[in-house]
């Protein structure tokens, strides 16, 4: 018995080794010397290295499990790689320009993608100087990002089935970022990926962000969530939603501009518009963000409409977003109408159904 747990535990170390790498990653950065720059592991979500930036050059070299997707940081600085034998970063770009195997796999990867965003930002930036404005020049705009949107996809798609690494889990997370993405097309990501890239956190987290969108299109229910009334009191979204009114959801933080734009161009007007209106209610929900700051920016920002907070990134999840605002309007039974709604498009959708829903019919 003792010989054959020494031989198992002889197999298990001699894996183990045979996973492990010894790592280097090196670069240059300016304005960053004497400063740190850390090492952090996307799926463990820990910190593996830190080194100091001299002369405006740094390289951080260890042995670590496995060839990980790393992230190199300090505020505002970041570039990914893949923590291998050799990776040379660039915080310009973002991702690699020289190294190892696996990390001129993800230079490959990264060049192909944004070629496509560079086509995209080339003409937004042309529809700017002539003169387009919003709402016409996002109509525009939208007919090429579709138009490439295949194109981006399948690139995607073969990225993460031919790499069983690092390399998927980074295009897995480009993938779970890029706008447009339904819970088929993740589906069909999803159904691509190696056991290794299943088990990443990333795969995780994206794939229930999905299966969230999926249960909250419109036509489905809503989904109950946890949160607290501005005084403190515990409070559910089922308290307001379901209730016999139509209710304009906003999910807001205090530190989201494009929240704040939202709320004063287009919420407060529909607020003053029809408050008096029983039909009709707008309830914004604090999410993602800290109870005092949340507190502070609502006494700054005096808004009107009903407040929920302390919701954290509960509603990210059960709603499947991951960017605010997002706006869903939900019918007097509980039912979604439309999400991700912005601008006068709340105000001609709550226009609309109000005008053709009158009292009393």
């Amino acid at each position: 018995m003792r010989r054959s747990l020494i031989v198992v535990l002889l197999l298990v170390t001699a894996t183990i080794s045979a996973t492990a790498i010894d790592y280097v990653v090196q670069g240059q950065i300016e304005g960053m010397d004497g400063k740190l720059l850390y090492l952090h592991d996307y799926d463990k979500e820990i910190t593996i290295d830190s080194t100091l930036v001299t002369n405006g050059r740094f390289k951080f070299h260890g042995s670590y499990e496995r060839p990980a997707l790393v992230r190199v940081e300090n505020g505002r600085f970041f570039s990914n790689c893949i923590l291998d034998t050799l990776a040379v970063v660039n915080f310009d770009t973002h991702y690699p320009s020289a190294g190892s195997l696996l990390n001129q796999k993800m230079i490959n990867f990264s060049s192909e993608n944004q070629t496509i965003e560079d086509e995209l930002d080339k003409f937004r930036d042309e529809l700017i100087n002539h003169g387009f404005e919003q709402p016409e020049l996002g109509e525009i705009y939208k007919h090429l990002f579709d138009k490439l949107f295949p194109r981006r996809l399948q690139l995607l798609y073969q990225t993460i089935e031919d790499n069983p690494n690092g390399v998927g889990e980074y295009a897995i997370m480009s993938l779970g970022s890029l706008w447009g993405v339904t819970p088929e097309q993740w589906d069909e990501a999803y159904s691509k990926m190696s056991p290794y890239l299943k088990r990443r956190r990333i795969a995780d987290y994206y794939n229930n962000k999905y299966n969230g969108l999926r249960n909250s299109q419109p036509g489905k229910p809503f989904i109950d969530i946890n949160a607290k009334t501005v005084s403190g009191e515990d409070v559910k979204l089922s308290d307001y939603v379901g209730k016999g009114k139509y209710v304009l959801l906003d999910f807001w933080a205090s530190w989201c501009g494009p929240c704040r734009e939202e709320a004063e161009k287009t919420l407060r007007p529909l607020y003053e518009k029809y408050k008096d209106d029983d039909r009709f209610m707008i309830l914004g929900v604090a999410t993602w963000d800290e109870h005092d700051k949340t507190v502070a920016a609502l006494e700054k920002r005096n808004y009107p409409w009903t407040q929920i907070i302390d919701a954290g990134e509960v509603p990210m999840k059960l709603y499947g977003f991951n960017g605010i605002p997002m706006i869903f309007l939900i019918n007097p039974d509980g039912i979604i109408i439309e999400r991700e709604l912005r601008g006068e498009g709340i105000i001609s959708l709550v226009d609309n159904i109000l005008s053709t829903n009158k009292p009393n019919q």
